[in-house]
């Protein structure tokens, strides 16, 4: 068994109950088989070692050809067997997309094209998920089809740095806290995928912005009614 760390790559995500014989351990959701970097690509993985997600209490699995650092420690049967496995913790930021990091060995184009290179039938990469811009300070933590939290804050937009411009710092004091849950980007195409872009109150599929002092520039207030109902913003008008 390995005691340093190393980084491997993920072939196989256990998603349901198996075997223990089969996975490596009693507790196998989230359960990874992996190769070495340089190594073959395997006709199976059910020769492949095992290791086990590193937290207990944050799940964030990969998917198949991600990169990820592995450490061994003590298993489940260590009081009584001395035994060791393998953890893994998150998947390396290669591509520096929220979406995947996957990177293929060898396989063909035509693979790739069939989803080959994120291994699970239920996983669909989504081209027009970017990655949130940051501020300094500011505490992220994004999925995989545009969901995001943002613990965020009122930026100095005059700052000598020119950070970008957001639409919650142009009232308030330098500081006051923010926070933004976003449930799915603005459904349009942002450019290339490691562009990174804000949210968008407007265009996003639905958020929840808990302000401090805050004003949100540009908000399209939406009405409760339909457009030709009577009793409708627009209609009144």
């Amino acid at each position: 068994m390995f005691t340093n760390i190393k980084a491997v790559r993920v072939l196989e995500v256990i998603m349901q109950s198996v075997d223990q014989a089969q996975s490596g351990s009693a507790n196998v959701i989230g359960n990874i088989r992996y190769n070495d970097l340089n190594a073959p690509k395997p006709r199976s993985t059910k020769q492949l070692p095992f290791a086990r997600p590193l937290f207990n209490n944050i799940s964030q699995y990969p998917v198949v050809n991600e990169i990820v650092y592995i450490l061994g420690g003590p298993r489940d049967d260590h009081p009584t067997t001395g035994g060791l496995g393998g953890y893994y913790f998150p998947p390396l930021n290669i591509n520096g997309s929220p979406q995947h990091n996957a990177q293929p060995s060898e396989f063909t184009p035509e693979e790739i094209e069939a989803g080959v290179e994120t291994g699970l039938d239920y996983f669909k990469e989504v081209e027009n998920v970017r990655p949130l811009q940051p501020y300094l300070g500011d505490i992220m933590l994004e999925g995989r089809y545009g969901q995001s939290i943002r613990f965020g804050s009122t930026i100095n937009l005059n700052a000598p740095e020119k950070p970008v411009p957001n639409n919650w710092s142009n009232e308030g004091e330098i500081g006051n806290p923010i926070t933004i849950i976003r449930n799915g980007q603005v459904g349009k195409e942002q450019g290339n995928s490691f562009e990174h872009i804000l949210e968008d109150i407007d265009g996003d599929d639905s958020s929840i912005y808990l302000c401090s002092n805050q004003q949100i520039t540009n908000f399209q207030k939406a009405g409760v009614y339909p457009e030709n109902h009577p009793m409708s913003y627009k209609h009144m008008l």
